[in-house]
């Protein structure tokens, strides 16, 4: 489990280094547009950090402004924490979390409408899970 949870770390570190803006770069990946295409609903596998993986489960992206998505368990009862999560479209490529974002990493590619999130725990005694699924 531990390695799944490191796996997708480094896939999203991978994602932002290939997608993200450098100081250094002299032609920078252009970024923009509208982050509509990440809202909407996702089955897939939520992998609870220290605890277990449950299958079938969905998870709702909704748009709070043109730089915010809401990102919650449909599934109450795994009591997970609801994250707003500050993010931006890469030329249609992917939505994804600013590098500096406190609340969790998230990746949607437009190419499979898959997504990859990962909620990081902002307060003692939450928890914190990751979930890989795609748009239904």
């Amino acid at each position: 489990m531990k390695m799944k949870l490191m796996y997708a770390m480094v896939l999203a570190f991978v994602t932002f280094a290939f997608v993200g803006c450098s100081k250094d770069d002299d032609n920078p990946m252009p970024t923009g547009g509208s982050i509509d295409a990440a809202v909407g609903t996702y089955k897939g596998k939520i992998d609870i950090i220290g605890g277990k993986e449950v299958f079938n489960q969905i998870l709702v992206v909704t748009k709070v402004d043109d730089k915010r998505i809401r990102v919650s368990a449909q599934n109450a009862d795994l009591k997970l924490p609801v994250r707003e999560i500050q993010v931006s479209n890469n030329s249609n490529i992917s939505i994804q979390a600013m590098g500096n974002e406190p609340q969790g990493n998230f990746i949607y590619t437009f190419e499979n409408k898959g997504l990859i999130f990962l909620a990081k725990r902002t307060e003692e005694g939450q928890l914190e899970y990751s979930f890989e699924g795609t748009k239904q």
